[in-house]
């Protein structure tokens, strides 16, 4: 498995389980980022959710196409039913407000799950 493979994992899981983490959220959201919001998201080397800064710092790094799928599916394995979604946004602090605050961004009943797995081959659904 490469470094970058197991560094995203790690810190997928770390951040998923500290208090303020926001994959904390997202693991409950059914949504998973497109790659290029993922990597935004791994290039600060901390999470600017975790408020108390319980999880610590990492390397910023990147995932190439191949070793994002890696990721998502076994991000998918522990979360079944999660899509990996744009959410119709560009980027990733407009992707974590949709998932925090769905109504402010046109969903007024939450965000609807559709039927596309997280395996898609682009990584988005429609």
């Amino acid at each position: 498995m490469g470094e970058a493979i197991l560094t995203a994992k790690q810190v997928l899981e770390a951040d998923e389980a500290v208090r303020y983490g926001i994959f904390g959220v997202i693991g409950g959201s059914g949504y998973f980022p497109p790659r290029d919001f993922l990597n935004e998201f791994f290039l600060v080397g901390s999470d600017p959710c975790d408020q108390d800064g319980r999880m610590g710092r990492w390397q910023p790094f990147t995932l190439s196409d191949d070793e994002y799928h890696e990721v998502k599916a076994w991000w998918a394995a522990s979360h079944p039913g999660v899509v990996a979604s744009d959410l119709g946004v560009d980027c990733w602090s407009d992707w974590v407000q949709v998932i925090l605050n769905p109504e402010d961004w046109g969903y007024p009943d939450g965000l609807p799950l559709t039927d596309e797995p997280a395996d898609a081959e682009d990584g988005s659904v429609s």
